[in-house]
C-alpha cells in the first residue's frame, strides 16, 4: 500500500482555507476540545485527590489545657489595650 504524496500535500494545503471557510464551526470545536482537555488534566491532576483526614485516637487532655491558657491570655492582652487610654492628636490643648 503506498501513499500518493501528491494527494497528501493538496489535502494538507486545503485544510487551512476549510477550516477558515467554516470558522464558526471551527472555533466551537476548538473551544469544546480546549474545555476537554482541560477537565481531563483537572481530573487526573495530582492536586485534585482527596485525603482521608486522619483520624483523632484519644482526646489530649493537656494539649488542650495548653491551648484554653493561650486564648485566655490572648483574651486577657486584648481587654488590656482596651483600657488603655491613648491621646488624641487632634484635640486642641
Amino acid at each position: 500500500m503506498k501513499i500518493e504524496t501528491k494527494k497528501l500535500k493538496n489535502f494538507i494545503k486545503t485544510i487551512p482555507r476549510v477550516l477558515a471557510e467554516n470558522f464558526l464551526l471551527t472555533s466551537i470545536f476548538l473551544l469544546i476540545l480546549a474545555l476537554f482537555i482541560g477537565f481531563l488534566i483537572f481530573k487526573f491532576s495530582t492536586s485534585f485527590k482527596l485525603e482521608m483526614p486522619q483520624k483523632i485516637e484519644a482526646f489530649n487532655k493537656s494539649l488542650y489545657q495548653k491551648i484554653l491558657e493561650k486564648f485566655k491570655e490572648r483574651e486577657r492582652k486584648f481587654e488590656e489595650i482596651d483600657q488603655k487610654i491613648y491621646l488624641n492628636p487632634f484635640e486642641e490643648k
